[in-house]
């Protein structure tokens, strides 16, 4: 068993994912039973190919292809890869699966979970651990308040329901190298941020207004705020590392420390068999 995120970063299509099941099971009810919820019809099936990742919701079905189970079961328990401890497998092999509820509405978050019992054998209990973390504060604030201050709730304010984020008249956009989006909280940055660090990131910015945000960085250059050598590699060229690109085109600071962390351990987990 092993912290996974600590071994390897997050593939933005897995951190796409993961935000999109946060946006799609947001409000939705939860079960009042003590009758754990269930998939009517479930299909897995195991993918080895190199086609792109997909996931969503529609109605009664939820659906995915070549997701890992890494990536189900960060969508079932709300959490981020950072927070998984696992067998090495879960973010290698990769699994089709399509699943119907009994109508709309469904607690699919909950069925989910019950999903992975299922067929996947999954047990998990979950902890606090002291393990690294960023901490994010003001630095000389460059960042521009948006025009719209609505409050808001949570950390993903105004998702639409097919998963995308909708904080300004825009959709948020996320790609390698580039974030950029309206009326953006603290609160979603962070969360964002931190499925690019690799780690948990802290607001300690004390800034409560929603802000308009246009961040540009070399992809992949996240790894630690004091790498001199991820400096001096982009001494030269146009577009600065995501450390430097935080520092100078937002007016804010990201620094190393030590903080409580939630875990979802993996007591158990099969691979599932084909159907």
């Amino acid at each position: 068993m092993r912290a996974l995120a600590a071994q390897r970063p997050s593939p933005l299509e897995t951190v796409l994912a993961a935000v999109c099941g946060a946006l799609l099971f947001a409000g939705q009810p939860q079960s009042q039973t003590s009758v754990t919820p269930r998939f009517e019809v479930v299909s897995i099936r195991p993918n080895k190919t190199d086609e792109r990742m997909n996931y969503g919701v529609r109605g009664d079905r939820l659906f995915g292809s070549n997701m890992p189970a890494l990536g189900w079961i960060e969508i079932a328990y709300q959490v981020r890869e950072f927070q998984v401890n696992g067998p090495a497998w879960i973010s290698e092999e990769k699994f089709d699966i399509t699943a119907k509820a009994e109508g709309p509405g469904a607690p699919m978050r909950e069925m989910l979970q019950s999903l992975l019992a299922d067929r996947f054998n999954l047990k998990v209990h979950r902890e606090k651990r002291e393990l690294p973390v960023y901490a994010l504060m003001v630095g000389g604030l460059k960042m521009k308040l948006s025009k719209d201050q609505t409050p808001w709730a949570g950390d993903f304010p105004n998702g639409s329901p097919d998963g995308r984020l909708t904080t300004g008249a825009s959709p948020t956009v996320l790609s390698p190298g580039r974030f950029l989006g309206e009326a953006i909280p603290m609160s979603m940055f962070v969360t964002l941020l931190a499925d690019k660090l690799g780690r948990p990131v802290i607001n300690k910015t004390g800034l409560m207004g929603r802000y308009d945000i246009d961040l540009r960085y070399v992809p992949g250059s996240g790894q630690s705020p004091s790498d001199e050598a991820d400096q001096s590699r982009q001494a030269d060229a146009s577009t600065p590392s995501l450390f430097t690109a935080i520092r100078e085109q937002l007016g804010l600071r990201v620094e190393s420390a030590k903080g409580p962390v939630e875990v979802l351990v993996i007591d158990h987990i099969d691979r599932p068999s084909e159907n």
